[in-house]
């Protein structure tokens, strides 16, 4: 369950996500940086080292949703949480060395899932979707993008959030971030399990991710709880964009 936005702007990019878990589960850790060779990563963490969204000092921003659309009986037994892809491949340079790790990487008792991959240098966006047999890709344009995932009905949370997603876009708006902030906070039409700000018995909305890459590096903002009830401003942390060279993979 979760809800992922996609937006271009001058110059970069802006992200939001919304992940949405059982109320039971454990609070994730705050985004806090980290390295790969040449590279600085930075992403929020499960206690046991996995992410659902990371970005590195290249731009490249990976986000991950769960893909429900499966019959239950043809999971077979998780051994593999999905949580760990990101950070195995999130230290990769462009868009053809993820894929190349990514490739690398077996999945056998990974449960489906759905990653998506924004590269700003390629003005580049794919998913890989695995459904426990093989992976899918599917492009997109380097437009204005949402996703979404449910546990409840994939359909139905695409359609009403989709719909709130469309009802509230501008074009030419003056401030995009604070459009993202209020879309994922929103309750449209009311408070449930397929608004964008998610609120089951079970689970709800447990933390909000923006991302904003610009010529100068990446920002991440980020609030731990329901985003609906922010009552602090979102904590930011930053990494200074590495310049493209010819070493680059």
């Amino acid at each position: 369950m979760c809800t992922l936005s996609f937006l271009p702007v001058k110059d970069g990019y802006l992200a939001a996500m919304n992940r949405d878990e059982q109320r039971t589960r454990a609070a994730a850790l705050p985004p806090s940086v980290h390295h790969a060779e040449e590279l600085s990563l930075l992403y929020p963490q499960e206690p046991t080292g996995g992410t659902w969204i990371g970005g590195n000092s290249r731009g490249n921003l990976l986000a991950l949703l769960n893909w429900y659309s499966m019959v239950p009986g043809k999971l077979g037994q998780k051994t593999r949480s999905r949580g760990e892809l990101i950070p195995q491949i999130l230290g990769e340079k462009t868009a053809p060395a993820t894929v190349r790790a990514l490739e690398q990487i077996p999945l056998t008792g990974v449960f489906p899932f759905r990653l998506f991959g924004f590269f700003p240098e390629e003005c580049m966006i794919r998913e890989w979707r695995w459904d426990t047999a093989s992976v899918a890709t599917i492009a997109y344009e380097w437009s204005r993008h949402h996703w979404f995932s449910s546990s409840w009905s994939e359909e139905r949370a695409a359609a009403e959030r989709g719909a709130a997603c469309e009802r509230t876009w501008r074009e030419g708006m003056v401030d995009p971030a604070g459009w993202l902030r209020e879309l994922h906070a929103g309750h449209d039409p009311e408070p449930g399990p397929f608004s964008v700000c998610v609120h089951r018995e079970d689970a709800a909305t447990v933390s909000y991710t923006e991302v904003l890459w610009g010529r100068e590096g990446l920002e991440m903002r980020y609030f731990s709880g329901n985003p609906c009830q922010a009552t602090k401003r979102l904590e930011r942390s930053y990494l200074p964009a590495l310049q493209q060279s010819s070493k680059a993979r």
